[in-house]
């Protein structure tokens, strides 16, 4: 038995100068920051896709009818959507899918009159966060009173990747409201309409630095009483790491690059495939953040897939947990 566990371990202390390097190669050869750039062609667009690394398109959306003529205010979301029923996560804290003391948290669901949601939302001494994250392609099939205020896909991303987006999605909260780190197996395309929206981005090759474990899920349920936790048998893997509470004393936390950007009203974000990413909301003067994001598939027969795998595979191995057998787990926005 020792005769085999010491080539073995001998094996693992060779493969964590191997992911040190990969690490600072990774850092060395990228910009520490993500740049702004002007609207791409389509064949730009599929070079930046090729690099797997984000960029800011400011004002990329001005000209959209939901921003040129300042179109979308509270209360011509309220008159256009008064009569729309809405799926609204609700949550004590904001904090709907998140790690919460070993436990991968969701949050209760309800539905919604919209203009009801909207006084929940800007109540802020309710008990309860509201939150309209739904990421089943909601904007044409939920509200298509509003398409044409915006766009149902990116041209120039649409021909880049030769296809339409998977997911359209419209979402509306609040600065109550964060989106715990996750990724999401999409090139996405994240503009902003009403508000702002922060983003920590840590790279898909600093894997073993947000500490993904396998955690059991529970659902809050609300009542009159308030919210207890409904625990389920099954286990999701997800981050564990806060990109704003980063422990300087962990080996591998201490190695991670956080990237951070913030999206006003016209701004897109492309945020590449299986980037993790943190969102935290920072409403407008009527309490509201919006913005609307286009899923377009990632191409898993690239190299993206099976190099996301294999540092998944080597982090398992030298932290011992050997798990998660599907990395793309979805999040929100």
């Amino acid at each position: 038995m020792m005769g085999s566990s010491i080539p073995r371990q001998l094996s693992l202390n060779a493969l964590e100068p191997i992911v040190i390097d990969l690490l600072d190669l990774q850092q060395e050869l990228t910009p520490s920051f993500v740049p702004v750039r002007s609207l791409p062609t389509p064949l730009e667009f599929m070079r930046q896709v090729h690099t797997n690394f984000p960029v800011i398109y400011r004002g990329a959306a001005l000209n959209w009818p939901a921003l040129s003529d300042r179109r979308w205010s509270k209360q011509y979301l309220l008159d256009t959507l008064k009569d729309t029923i809405v799926t609204v996560a609700e949550t004590p804290f904001g904090n709907a899918d998140a790690p919460l003391d070993g436990t991968f948290v969701q949050p209760h669901t309800s539905q919604l009159p919209f203009p009801v949601f909207v006084n929940n939302l800007l109540d802020q001494n309710a008990d309860s966060v509201c939150y309209m994250q739904s990421q089943n392609n909601n904007m044409p099939t939920e509200f298509p009173q509003l398409v044409d205020d915006v766009q149902m896909d990116i041209s120039w991303a649409t021909e880049a990747l030769n296809s339409k987006p998977e997911a359209v999605n419209l979402w509306i909260g609040s600065s109550r409201s964060t989106t715990s780190l996750h990724k999401d197996p999409y090139e996405n395309l994240h503009v902003q309409i009403l508000g702002q929206k922060v983003f920590k981005l840590v790279s898909p090759a600093e894997h073993i630095c947000v500490k993904e474990s396998m955690l059991k899920k529970a659902t809050y349920q609300k009542s009159s009483a308030g919210f207890n936790l409904i625990a389920e048998g099954e286990r999701q893997p997800w981050p564990t790491v806060d990109p704003d509470e980063i422990d300087s004393s962990d080996q591998w936390q201490s190695r991670v690059r956080v990237l951070e950007v913030t999206l006003n009203p016209g701004d897109m974000l492309y945020l590449p495939a299986l980037w993790y990413h943190k969102v935290s909301q920072v409403s407008d003067t009527e309490g509201l953040c919006c913005s609307v994001n286009y899923w377009y598939d990632m191409d898993f027969t690239g190299p993206l897939w099976p190099f996301a795998n294999f540092v998944r595979g080597v982090t398992n191995l030298l932290t011992g947990d050997e798990h998660n057998d599907n990395i793309a787990d979805s999040g929100r926005s």
